[in-house]
């Protein structure tokens, strides 16, 4: 590439971390953050996160380490980046999932987890929560990772109480347990039943925590 196009771009992009370009080929390749968190996550919910190194995100994403660390500070940035990027994907899938304003708000919070439950099959029940996964292999060790994986958690089960409550309501959920003890009791139930999958390789302990846990909830 031409010293003065080299320069012109190193200027214009050095302060914008969305996207970065690999100069050392012959033709310039624009790397997108969100495929490359993309990337990252599913590997980590596929193989882990100590399985999961910096060369194999590089060499999924086809991009050179350089790139990489243009974009994230260390592999603990590039966590929590991540973390940041499936919390936003997730609140789209869960608007979606409940906007369905032709079935009741019980029925809309069932059909979510059915939802889940069938992306987990799809995928050979291979695949884990990616925020389950980092739970129990990297909060107990490092700070930053745990407290941005408390906030998420604590954001999912409030944009679900909120959903619950108006179900109670309605008369259609039990109102004898509050709305966030619900919902920290369904997402913390899925993720335990999300690892049972994982070692079993079916659906049963999914499935079962579906029945179970929204015969208790359901208002009689």
């Amino acid at each position: 590439m031409d010293d003065a196009l080299y320069i012109f771009f190193n200027k214009k992009f050095k302060n914008d971390r969305s996207i970065i370009f690999n100069f050392t080929s012959k033709n310039m390749t624009k790397h997108d953050i969100n495929n490359i968190l993309s990337k990252g996550v599913e590997l980590i919910r596929l193989n882990g996160y100590h399985n999961t190194g910096i060369r194999d995100i590089l060499k999924t994403c086809n991009i050179p380490k350089g790139s990489f660390y243009h974009l994230f500070e260390s592999k603990e940035d590039f966590i929590i980046k991540s973390i940041e990027y499936y919390d936003r994907e997730v609140n789209k899938e869960f608007k979606v999932n409940l906007s369905d304003k032709s079935l009741s708000y019980f029925d809309r919070i069932k059909n979510h987890f059915k939802l889940n439950i069938i992306w987990y099959t799809n995928n050979e029940y291979r695949a884990g929560c990616f925020l389950g996964n980092l739970s129990v292999e990297v909060a107990g060790i490092n700070d930053p990772i745990a407290k941005k994986l408390n906030h998420v958690y604590a954001k999912w089960s409030n944009g679900l109480a909120s959903f619950i409550e108006a179900g109670q309501n309605k008369g259609e959920i039990i109102k004898t347990i509050p709305s966030k003890q619900i919902a920290s009791f369904l997402l913390d139930g899925f993720n335990g039943a999300i690892a049972r999958m994982k070692v079993e390789r079916t659906t049963e302990a999914l499935e079962q925590f579906l029945e179970l846990n929204f015969s208790f909830i359901k208002a009689s």
